[in-house]
């Protein structure tokens, strides 16, 4: 993601193949994979983000024509934030929303060119400009379009509309998708994207602090001063995220293996995992970046002084990560999403994996310290304490309070959900490599892993 074209790859490319038709994926994927073509992908605007649904942007269909025409109604409809579209990309999947004699079908995915592959002036009716420099130096290698990234009536044809879900005919026949839901396949593909890179990024910077602490020394003996690393504040500070970074990657994994079965599943017109998985990538997006954006600080301030410096390489790995956090999805409105799903599972006795912790029964018994270390109880003491968030959640709301009131309640039910899901994955993990001679270090890892989030909280 942080080279110049990481969007073009990650979220242009991603898309396309996620809802586009076979037939779109053979002319805008492979014209993509061979750079004919450079790629973005436009959804936030000036004046909205998470609020997907306000969205300004329009795409009005025009039978007459066979086309869609794209229009930008006021500067504050223009695209911002656009990762790679500022000064490359010669297109863009943009959300708008679907008008067709003049009503509305909420937003839908279009291709749009922005410039000429020849010489990249801008394409008539679109204007492009650059935002300039991002908080902190981040992000210096990608060129976040737009001073302003405005649509003055383009025209589109009408197969640039993404339709592998929901179709336009050419006679203005609205073709609903088979769930209303499964324009989230591409974000959803994006958050398993962010949590194993939220794995990668923390990783790096305990690595790199770590073997500081370890070469650098100070204070101690006549002769030879002590290792920093040796320090117990130090150990404190960076050992646990040691662990965390290991856990978020072994939980990434088991993230991608069920995108992949959604995939399969969306590939035969079946959406009964979508709900799951997004929320999932919701709730683990939400907890994965914050862990690693405030590691990864932890980090820098272990390196002393030293970390001040870029050529430390934790302050720069700070300023391109800390973004993470409000990037494809402000992870407060995420925990909203996934507070709601967690709810519905709650009411309709869930049969999904992630959630059947709301059947159980909500108690658990410690004797000992020592208890603490077994995974069964480890497992038991993260399903109570969701599962007892979320009926609090479900009461509080029964009660009357209105669910603007409700926001950090909600907040507290995706930590506890995401923290659930990190301790099982590791669980599961070290269950299955229990004849490994790896098998011991990786329950150690669990226990740091689950002892730091009970200190935490």
């Amino acid at each position: 993601m942080l080279t110049p074209l990481g969007l073009h790859y990650s979220a242009f490319m991603s898309v396309i193949e996620a809802q586009g038709t076979q037939e779109q994926v053979d002319k805008w994927y492979v014209a993509a994979k061979r750079h004919a073509i450079i790629g973005c992908y436009a959804q936030t605007e000036l004046s909205h983000g998470s609020n997907v649904a306000g969205l300004k942007t329009v795409a009005v269909f025009d039978a007459k024509t066979d086309e869609f025409v794209i229009h930008s109604p006021d500067l504050t409809a223009a695209k911002w934030w656009v990762g790679g579209l500022g000064i490359a990309s010669t297109h863009t999947v943009v959300q708008a929303q679907l008008i067709i004699a003049n009503k509305s079908y909420g937003p839908h995915l279009f291709i749009v060119p922005v410039r000429s592959p020849v010489d990249l002036k801008p394409c008539p009716g679109v204007t492009v400009g650059d935002i300039g420099p991002k908080a902190y130096g981040g992000f210096a290698t990608v060129d976040n379009g737009c001073k302003v990234v405005l649509f003055e009536h383009v025209r589109i044809p009408r197969n640039n509309m993404l339709m592998k879900f929901a179709r336009v005919t050419s006679d203005g026949r609205y073709l609903p998708p088979v769930h209303d839901k499964l324009s989230y396949g591409g974000m959803v593909k994006l958050r398993v994207d962010i949590v194993n890179d939220a794995a990668i990024k923390l990783a790096k910077a305990v690595t790199i602090a770590s073997r500081y602490c370890t070469v650098r020394r100070q204070f101690g003996g006549p002769t030879i001063e002590h290792q920093v690393i040796s320090y117990s504040s130090v150990q404190h500070r960076l050992i646990p995220l040691l662990a965390t970074a290991y856990s978020i990657w072994i939980t990434s994994q088991d993230l991608y293996e069920q995108f992949g079965q959604l995939t399969e599943q969306l590939e035969k017109n079946n959406a009964h995992l979508l709900p799951e998985v997004h929320a999932t990538s919701c709730a683990l997006k939400s907890w994965c970046t914050r862990q690693s954006s405030d590691g990864i600080e932890t980090c820098r301030k272990a390196l002393g002084g030293h970390g001040y410096s870029i050529f430390s390489g934790v302050s720069e790995l700070f300023a391109t990560y800390v973004p993470s956090n409000t990037y494809e999805g402000d992870n407060y409105v995420l925990s909203q999403q996934v507070a709601r799903f967690l709810l519905k599972q709650l009411k309709e006795s869930s049969n999904f994996s992630s959630a059947s912790y709301l059947k159980k029964d909500e108690t658990v018994k410690v004797e000992s310290a020592k208890t603490l270390l077994d995974p069964q109880v480890q497992l038991r003491l993260y399903q109570t304490r969701a599962a007892r968030l979320v009926k609090r959640l479900s009461q509080q709301l029964a009660s009357g309070r209105p669910w603007s009131d409700v926001n950090m309640e909600c907040w507290e039910v995706n930590l506890a959900h995401a923290e659930y899901l990190i301790v099982r994955s590791m669980i599961h993990r070290v269950t299955v490599i229990e004849s490994s001679e790896l098998a011991p270090i990786m329950k150690r890892l669990l226990d740091l892993t689950h002892l730091d989030i009970q200190i935490v909280n």
